[in-house]
């Protein structure tokens, strides 16, 4: 995706309302410009005579009815559709950030991405309502005030006023050239590390670790404050310079226009009308500072909005379509993390035939999981060695291949939602399974069915009013749901008691138009399964029926005996 097709798409909406409320804008500093010389012609009469002074109050009211009402325009229209642009980038980045593969994640975390949807996107914001709006009084006023200051004194001696301003222009840029490398910096640690410090609030006051959390925090708020004292110190200095410039300007202008007026050669509107127009040119300059501060921030934030839109996307069509039910595959295959250096999986050669259900242990980082991550396309297989129905997965859509399996992961995810919808996550079922019968097969009827059968009864964050087995079974059901061809556990077993895991059990055992491939540490949960396959190190190191295993005596049966152990 191009990212500035997003610009494109912003302009072909809210073009017409962003170019009126600039028109408007124009208008306003145009009328603006006529207030000078209706000062200055008013201050004349008053100085001969009192007649006609009535005229120019009521010019004044008029003007100021004029510009009232252009400015309600302008900034109904103009900043009205840059509050529609933040929505629509909000919204775009939130689209790329579901498109993109979760590799990005693991590497990067969900801070830059929060910080790219919070700060970043009011940066640009700012720098294209409020930025543009300076950008706009800066130059109207800058040529349309300089033209008429010209045509009052000569070039000359408007060019002697002006000077310091010329001067002061060529540090300020320099000054905000800098700025924006270091506004370029993200700023998402802190972001980061403090959503995981909220979320894991209950374990760090269980194990009484406060003050430790404490200084790592401590650490990474230093990092930031040192970053944004420099962009700070920038700041600070381009602040004075575009206060200074201006009253020098003035100064010099009071010095000579005076001088001239005291000289007769100018009449006292006269000067108060240059001095006026040099208050309205010097006016918008004195936000000079803050105009580049902001631009500079705003054109950082677009450079890390351009590069997360620039990162590839999935190509994920999740048009419904589901591969048939048959065997998976694996041969050969070798697979290593991008970060790490010993790879997690080697030489796995195995066959999960159709139908079967299939149990799967191993010690901790044995492969297990990463299995499943390539089953579901969130890690890349390489090519030729994962076949589902006879087909290389890595040449089929991976929205096909997600919609073909059913995933019920460790870590249970719940929305702010009902349980209805956290099971069906919001949408209805095509293959004809429903929320009631999930929930039946996940045992929800037991302690949730009145929650599940009312409406209004909506979940806490995360599930918080839940406890774990509770979630787990929720998750459990929402496999169920889904109504796949290939159904996937991982370890999502371990909050449930004894009597739950066995009538699940009973569910998945009696289930033949599924693989079933089951992730599990309890032993008990799997040892009736059609195969066990043992995991060590990355490698598979035994396969066979749970009598088999034991009769070898190697590691499913040192794993069963210490289970058995710590039962007893």
């Amino acid at each position: 995706m191009n990212p500035y097709a997003i610009f494109k798409e912003f302009f072909r909406r809210e073009g017409i309302y962003y170019l009126i409320g600039l028109t408007m804008l124009i208008a306003i500093d145009v009328a603006f410009l006529i207030v000078p010389q209706l000062i200055g012609s008013a201050i004349d009469t008053l100085s001969h005579n009192k007649e006609g002074l009535t005229h120019y109050i009521f010019y004044f009211i008029g003007l100021l009815i004029i510009i009232t009402v252009l400015k309600v325009i302008s900034r109904r229209t103009l900043l009205g559709s840059i509050r529609r642009m933040e929505y629509l980038f909000r919204q775009k980045l939130c689209a790329r950030a579901l498109e993109i593969p979760t590799t990005y994640y693991d590497v990067n975390g969900p801070g830059k991405v929060m910080a790219l949807m919070t700060n970043d996107v009011t940066s640009l914001r700012v720098a294209l309502g409020l930025g543009v709006m300076i950008v706009v009084d800066i130059i109207l006023y800058s040529i349309l005030g300089s033209i008429i200051l010209i045509q009052k004194i000569d070039f000359i001696l408007a060019l002697k006023i002006m000077t310091p301003i010329i001067f002061i222009l060529g540090s300020i840029f320099t000054l905000g050239r800098r700025l924006r490398k270091k506004q370029r910096q993200a700023h998402s640690d802190m972001t980061e590390f403090g959503q995981e410090l909220f979320q894991g609030m209950d374990v760090i006051r269980a194990f009484n670790k406060e003050s430790i959390i404490g200084g790592l925090f401590n650490r990474i708020n230093k990092k930031n404050y040192s970053d944004n004292m420099s962009v700070a110190i920038l700041d600070a200095i381009l602040s004075p310079l575009t206060m200074i410039a201006p009253f020098i300007c003035i100064s010099i202008s009071m010095y000579i226009c005076g001088t001239l007026a005291v000289e007769g050669l100018m009449t006292v509107g006269e000067f108060v009308t240059i001095n006026a127009f040099i208050m309205l040119i010097i006016g918008p300059l004195i936000s000079l500072g803050s105009l580049v501060a902001i631009v500079q921030k705003g054109m950082a934030s677009l450079d890390r909005i351009i590069d997360f839109m620039s990162l590839p996307a999935e190509c994920n069509d999740t048009d419904g379509k589901q591969l048939g039910l048959g065997d998976i595959d694996i041969k050969c295959l070798n697979f290593t993390y991008d970060e790490s250096k010993s790879p997690a999986l080697c030489q796995i050669n195995i066959t999960f035939k159709k139908g079967e259900f299939v149990g799967i242990v191993g010690k901790p980082g044995s492969g297990k999981s990463t299995l499943f991550k390539l089953l579901l396309g969130l890690q890349k297989a390489p090519s030729k060695t994962i076949y589902i129905n006879n087909q290389d997965i890595t040449t089929l859509p991976i929205g096909t291949v997600r919609n073909s399996i059913s995933y019920v992961p460790t870590q249970s995810y719940l929305l702010g939602s009902t349980i209805a919808d956290n099971i069906s996550f919001g949408y209805e079922n095509k293959n004809h399974t429903t929320v009631a019968e999930a929930a039946k097969k996940a045992q929800l009827y037991r302690d949730l069915g009145k929650d599940l059968e009312n409406p209004l009864s909506v979940l806490a964050e995360e599930g918080r009013d839940l406890s774990g087995g509770q979630k787990q079974r929720i998750n459990i059901a929402r496999g169920f749901y889904k109504n796949a061809p290939y159904l996937l556990l991982d370890n999502c077993f371990s909050a449930l008691d004894a009597i739950t895991v066995d009538e699940i059990l009973q569910v998945l055992q009696s289930t033949k138009d599924k693989t079933i491939l089951c992730i599990s540490q309890r032993l008990e949960l799997i040892n009736h399964a059609d195969r066990i396959i043992v995991f060590d190190e990355g490698r598979i190191c035994e396969v066979g029926t749970h009598d088999e295993l034991m009769c070898k005596n190697g590691l499913y049966y040192q794993m069963y005996k210490a289970q058995n152990k710590e039962a007893q």
